[in-house]
């Protein structure tokens, strides 16, 4: 959530998004433009393994991350230039959508033992996902099979919502999916794969749930829903965002930042700067 300072100089606050945990020690991910106000400073740079101050990277402003009852100031630890994120738009088509990489890396600052609750990272191919032209033009195809998932959130204060259904299209780099209210399976193919013929396609998003996790049936981060209406949910993949901030490959010394499921795989947050 975001507090500023009204006329009055008293406090106030205002709910933005959400965003999920993905290290015991308080890494998480949540979209760019909820966190655009801390940013603006950066708004033309790129950084990686730096620490931006919620609390004071504007004067009057701060963030606050809510997690199980406590309160937390955060900083953020990795982001993409504005124009690579958000373009600077408040909303965006879908075509829109995947070209843009609308998330950054954050963590709690609390103290080094405390020991948070986090969401699964399933290992995953790093072939799957072609990330050499990240903004590359793409053509919307169904997702075989569909996939059901479940989409948690606070779009208001205190208020934790979760949005079930089906993820129902892709594009072929596996950059992003979309639950559309759009029925692009036949009858038999459903029947295969034991979907209902009468499922409900689309899943409602409500407002300030922009961050939150798109998990699967297992448990397991599907990826980050950044945009959405009454029936259509858009998400980054969780490949598109570890891609871009995490590798295999660690520098000496360094100590795995996440740890990816079930084969303990590390990742470790990327240090050099991305132009």
């Amino acid at each position: 959530m975001l507090e500023y300072r009204d006329p009055d100089d008293a406090w106030r606050r205002v709910t933005l998004g959400s965003g999920f945990l993905v290290s015991p020690d308080g890494l998480f991910v949540t979209a760019y433009h909820v966190m655009r106000h801390c940013l603006q400073a950066q708004r033309d740079t790129s950084g990686l393994s730096v620490k931006v101050d919620c609390s004071t990277a504007r004067p009057g402003l701060r963030y606050i991350a809510e997690n199980e009852g406590k309160e937390f100031p955060i900083e953020i630890v990795a982001y993409l230039k504005e124009a690579d994120s958000t373009s600077g738009k408040e909303k965006h088509t879908p075509d829109e959508i995947i070209k843009q990489r609308d998330f950054i890396v954050g963590k709690l600052k609390t103290d080094a033992t405390d020991s948070f609750s986090s969401w699964r990272l399933k290992d995953f191919d790093q072939t799957s996902i072609d990330m050499s032209n990240p903004s590359a033009n793409f053509q919307l195809t169904p997702l075989l099979p569909p996939k059901r998932v479940f989409i948690a959130g606070f779009p208001n204060d205190h208020d934790f919502v979760i949005s079930e259904g089906f993820l129902n299209l892709t594009e072929k780099n596996r950059r992003g999916y979309f639950a559309a209210d759009l029925k692009v399976y036949t009858t038999p193919y459903l029947q295969s794969q034991g979907v209902a013929i009468d499922t409900q396609w689309g899943m409602r998003i409500e407002n300030h749930m922009s961050g939150g996790a798109v998990v699967d049936e297992s448990g397991y981060v599907v990826g980050l829903v950044v945009n959405g209406n009454q029936t259509t949910a858009g998400i980054l993949s969780i490949e598109n965002i570890l891609s871009t901030f995490f590798s295999r490959v660690g520098s000496a010394g360094a100590r795995p930042a996440v740890l990816l499921n079930p084969t303990d795989t590390p990742l470790y947050l990327k240090r050099q700067t991305i132009q």
